[in-house]
């Protein structure tokens, strides 16, 4: 691995953390970015959850500095994760999916220089662009969609990349796809929920870390490509990824809200309820995931309670203070898939919330 003259003094260590399954297609355009890295302190792991293919020889043959921590079958991404960071030592963690390229050798520079910057910095997202267009952005972080509707959104995704995200800028939630955590920041939130296996893992961290007082900062000099949907194989939402996505954002909401729980609970089920109403018509396998969903949440209800007792005891940040910075008033890209259903969500939302929304967030 490169390193500077002078040495690595001063420099705190940084473990990459490559989660991989089924990836070797991935790999070499991977590996062979990260292995570009000027920072003189970092260590590569590959995160390996049972692959099948050949991803763990071909990474032996081709890359003898990776170290490895495999697992015997997929445990997901936040089991997988939590057992790789609870084995190393390093002050920082930097999660990479396997389908992303490093475009900067000064990567790790940046983002330690961010998670640096000023008091209580718990994990720093990067500016993830296209892999098949490097102008346009991919995800520079994410944010609420407002009335506790869709969940979180990727900010910046579909723009062209025209630097309009400075280091000032600070998005709620960091990306998994590619991110530095403290690990000292991470042990305090209470690491990732393994309930979740997919999806949803990260803005829930997040949200935990600010609840402890902990910041997500983002470093535009740490510029990633991101191929969207390689990891998982394509970029459809599948019935299966919106039972993930919806039932994983749920139990978000009970551990995680404050004194708006009773109304985000409350818009969460109109808005399910609609949209499985719209997708009876569209594509009814979907409406059926929806459901499943909210019955795994209340199976599972005794336990998201529990752990909502845990963060809620724990919590040093009011409801206002994260209402806004979930919510930063910036535009948010909207899907061009049925478009008419959409419209009708807004109006629904935006006649019933806006006046209550909007009191919530100045409340003081």
């Amino acid at each position: 691995m490169p390193t500077r003259a002078g040495g690595d003094s001063g420099y705190p260590k940084v473990t990459v953390m490559i989660l991989n399954y089924n990836g070797v297609r991935w790999l070499r355009r991977c590996l062979s970015s990260v292995l570009e890295t000027e920072y003189p302190k970092y260590e590569i792991y590959l995160i390996d959850n049972g692959s099948t293919d050949d991803s763990v020889e071909y990474v032996r043959q081709k890359y003898p500095s990776v170290k490895f921590i495999r697992n015997p079958a997929n445990l997901g991404f936040a089991e997988a994760y939590n057992r790789a960071i609870s084995q190393v030592e390093a002050e920082y963690i930097v999660l990479l999916n396997n389908d992303v390229e490093v475009l900067s050798t000064t990567w790790l520079d940046s983002l330690i220089k961010t998670a640096n910057e000023g008091t209580k910095v718990g994990a720093v997202a990067t500016r993830m662009v296209s892999m098949e267009n490097d102008h346009v952005l991919d995800s520079v972080g994410s944010m609420g969609v407002p009335y506790w509707t869709e969940g979180f959104t990727e900010i910046g995704r579909g723009e062209l990349d025209a630097d309009q995200y400075t280091n000032s800028f600070e998005p709620f939630a960091f990306c998994g796809g590619a991110a530095l955590i403290r690990k000292s920041a991470f042990i305090d939130a209470g690491t990732f929920d393994e309930t979740f296996f997919l999806y949803y893992e990260d803005p829930d961290l997040s949200w935990r870390l600010r609840l402890r007082g902990w910041r997500v900062r983002y470093a535009s000099g740490a510029r990633i490509a991101h191929y969207r949907g390689g990891t998982l194989g394509g970029g459809k939402v599948t019935p299966l990824m919106l039972y993930y996505i919806h039932r994983n954002f749920l139990r978000t909401i009970i551990k995680n809200c404050g004194a708006s729980l009773t109304w985000a609970l409350r818009n969460y089920l109109l808005y399910t309820f609609l949209i499985t109403s719209g997708f009876l018509i569209y594509e009814p396998r979907k409406s059926a995931m929806l459901l499943k969903g909210i019955v795994w949440n209340i199976r599972n209800l005794r336990s998201s309670y529990a752990a909502r007792q845990v963060v809620q005891s724990g919590r040093k940040v009011s409801e206002q203070e994260i209402l806004r910075r979930m919510y930063p008033g910036l535009t948010q890209k909207q899907t061009a898939r049925h478009v008419a259903l959409t419209r009708i969500m807004n109006v629904v939302f935006d006649w019933g919330g806006r006046r209550k929304f909007q009191a919530v967030i100045t409340t003081k």
